[in-house]
């Protein structure tokens, strides 16, 4: 078992002004030690790593959705702008996926929680910049509402180097070790 101490985000901006104290706690885990509860992003990364040529990050056309079918409502494929300056924009958000807000405006920047909006920023950065994929469970705490949930975030690159989008499975689940 790995023990991995896990990073939290709060916002003083909002603890300040008396709205929500919003805490992101994230606990990166080794892909080769998915939990049994997320039996389908062990699936979605082994699907992404068949579509790797030659050891290359797959493109995004290589990845068929149809394919992943049992993850639609449940996964976002973002495109990366500009990854150094943190700009992301969703190009199709998982209608399952609950953070306690819309994402009409489909930018990662306009993520209402500055405590979510920086953990999502960090670990799609992480992931841009090293081209590696990242397995993680996440809790947080957003406007009082909790969330709970595992997420795997796989690099895709039209070049197969250079990370231009990312595929974001998300699993609710809860916790036994791991809470806010």
């Amino acid at each position: 078992m790995v023990v991995v101490a896990p990073f939290s985000a709060v916002d003083p901006e909002r603890r300040k002004s008396g709205d929500a104290a919003d805490v992101v706690k994230r606990r990166r885990l080794p892909l080769s030690d998915f939990a049994s509860e997320d039996t389908k992003l062990a699936q979605a990364h082994a699907y992404w790593n068949s579509k790797r040529p030659n050891g290359l990050l797959p493109t995004r056309r290589d990845i068929d959705i149809v394919d992943l079918r049992p993850l639609i409502g449940f996964m976002h494929l973002v495109d990366v702008v500009d990854a150094a300056a943190g700009h992301f924009k969703f190009r199709l958000h998982g209608t399952r996926v609950r953070l306690g807000q819309s994402f009409s405006d489909n930018v990662v920047e306009n993520i209402s929680s500055k405590a979510m909006r920086d953990a999502a920023v960090e670990d799609y950065q992480s992931v841009c910049f090293t081209g590696v994929p990242c397995y993680q469970h996440v809790v947080a705490l957003v406007d009082f509402v909790q969330y709970s949930y595992s997420r795997l975030i796989l690099p895709m690159a039209t070049d197969g180097r250079t990370v231009d989008s990312l595929m974001i499975c998300i699993n609710a689940r809860k916790f036994s070790d791991f809470s806010i």
